[in-house]
């Protein structure tokens, strides 16, 4: 079966003051804890790298090790929380370091999750339904007749119907096809704009949210065996001004890099070594091919050596 990829969100916007946390990961992937920085547009990578796949740019950040090359994890499900720095994740069982610049997610969804509630119609008749989350979350000082409230908790009802989902289906979660698994949840932001980020309803959401991503987190990793990837990335806000322009391609003027005046060549990529080397011993082997050809052709003794003179010798002895 073709890799299944949950998307719900495009990110391509600047990522102010937030982090970037490792909530489950099996033994093979080794996530070492420390204070280092983490570009926003390389969290594909580290995804990639950590199941197993190459990039095209070396990733030097010290907080991916070398883990087990020949048990790579089958899955990384990333969650992205808009409207916060950091939530109040249990101490010790989360590494986290700080996140900075900018996010880029792509991907594709696959047929299963088609019956996922998408719409506000049908994310709100989902949670009144009997088996919805409204039932088990303790509300609090949120309400079920604020819209603000609904979208919350709608977010999370769609994250318990994704673990639902694949306990149905393990088949999708036992192929050999790795699986990447890319959310975006900005029911928490929506809360803080409406009552205050310094609200008891915020407090609570907050709370709820944490326990909910823990769940969430235990269903996915148990569902892949703990062998899975369960990562969280909050964020405050979206800077728009970071966002990547088009540029037409009559543009002829390149700009000039002023921290470069002395016509650098261009960086090699990963694919440099491998072409070189191809083109390299294959133009040995047509050089040695060629010598070698050219050296018998040069001592062939015409007489003796030739099948010319073989085929006539013999017709010549039958005549």
């Amino acid at each position: 079966m073709a890799a299944l990829v949950v998307l719900l969100s495009l990110l391509a916007a600047g990522v102010l003051g937030n982090e970037f946390s490792i909530l489950r990961s099996p033994g093979s992937v080794v996530f070492r804890d420390g204070n280092w920085p983490i570009p926003g547009d390389r969290i594909p990578d580290v995804a990639a790298l950590s199941m197993g796949f190459s990039v095209k740019e070396d990733l030097s950040w010290p907080g991916l090790a070398v883990g087990d090359l020949f048990h790579r994890p089958r899955a990384t499900i990333m969650v992205m929380v808009k409207g916060v720095d950091k939530l109040a994740l249990p101490p010790g069982s989360v590494i986290s370091y700080p996140l900075e610049n900018r996010v880029y997610m792509v991907g594709k969804a696959n047929s299963v999750f088609e019956d996922l509630s998408v719409t506000l119609r049908q994310l709100r008749n989902r949670l009144f339904q009997e088996n919805s989350v409204l039932n088990s979350l303790p509300l609090n000082s949120l309400s079920r007749n604020s819209e603000v409230d609904l979208l919350f908790l709608s977010e999370l009802q769609v994250l318990h119907d994704i673990s639902s989902l694949l306990s149905r289906h393990k088949h999708l979660a036992k192929d050999h096809s790795p699986d990447l698994y890319s959310l975006e949840l900005a029911g928490l932001d929506e809360i803080g704009k409406h009552y205050g980020e310094d609200s008891e309803q915020f407090r609570d959401a907050s709370k709820i949210l944490v326990d909910a991503l823990q769940k969430f987190a235990d269903d996915m990793f148990n569902l892949y065996g703990g062998n899975a990837v369960v990562e969280l990335v909050t964020v405050r806000s979206f800077d728009t001004s970071l966002v990547r322009k088009t540029r037409t391609i009559l543009e002829a003027k390149q700009a000039k890099n002023p921290s470069s005046p002395y016509n650098l060549a261009y960086k090699y990529n990963l694919e440099y070594p491998v072409v070189f080397n191809m083109v390299l011993w294959i133009m040995i082997a047509l050089a040695l091919a060629v010598i070698i050809t050219s050296y018998n052709i040069w001592n062939m003794d015409p007489g003796y050596d030739s099948i010319i003179y073989r085929m006539t010798n013999q017709k010549i002895r039958m005549d």
